[in-house]
């Protein structure tokens, strides 16, 4: 953990939170045909929420590892975008929710329907009724009929949301076409530095 984390944050082990070996033990012999099926994969995210929701603090926010940040995420930021809500998050028409994104307002009182449900998905195994066996899916089946804000009503269609998002200008989310070309840049920059080397 990197020293300045040091006290203010805790690094928990998934096998620690309860559900998840069952849930590992049980999937591990699917083979999956796509991303939409890896559900062992998708379901590490919903087990570590799942285990943050019981942390007592009011506001919990997922951010996916590969979120790039471009300038600070302040807590006043965080909290008037959940405003009133159980939850913000990145919406599209047509498609499911991007996950990468979530705050959830634990105090609000759709929060315990949410919780249930979403757990249920996993515990009870309903994610298999689903037509994908991703994280993206449960969060949509659970958040259904709550109060909900989705941050990005206009966006429609499998595209990129954090760029018409409140977020535009704080993180962007580093996968797909916007993956490789950082990972190119990155490259690119590196053989700069050994080519100045010699």
């Amino acid at each position: 953990m990197p020293e300045r984390f040091e006290g203010r944050a805790k690094v928990k082990q998934l096998k620690e939170v309860p559900g998840w070996e069952d849930f590992q033990e049980e999937s591990r012999h699917i083979k999956p045909t796509s991303y939409h099926f890896e559900v062992s994969k998708f379901s590490h995210k919903v087990y570590a929420q799942l285990d943050a929701f019981e942390s007592g603090h009011r506001y919990i926010v997922w951010l996916d590892a590969d979120i790039v940040f471009k300038d600070e995420l302040k807590s006043s930021f965080l909290k008037n975008l959940v405003k009133g809500y159980m939850c913000a998050y990145l919406g599209r028409r047509e498609c499911y929710s991007e996950t990468g994104f979530i705050i959830f307002d634990t105090k609000h009182d759709d929060f315990e329907k949410f919780r249930q449900e979403y757990s249920d998905c996993y515990n009870k195994r309903y994610i298999y009724q689903f037509q994908c066996w991703i994280d993206c899916l449960a969060f949509d089946y659970s958040r259904k009929k709550l109060q909900c804000r989705n941050l990005t009503p206009e966006v429609h269609g499998m595209v990129s949301v954090f760029d018409k998002s409140p977020l535009k200008d704080i993180c962007e989310h580093d996968k797909g076409a916007l993956k490789y070309r950082r990972e190119d840049a990155i490259q690119d920059t590196s053989a700069e530095k050994v080519q100045a080397a010699n």
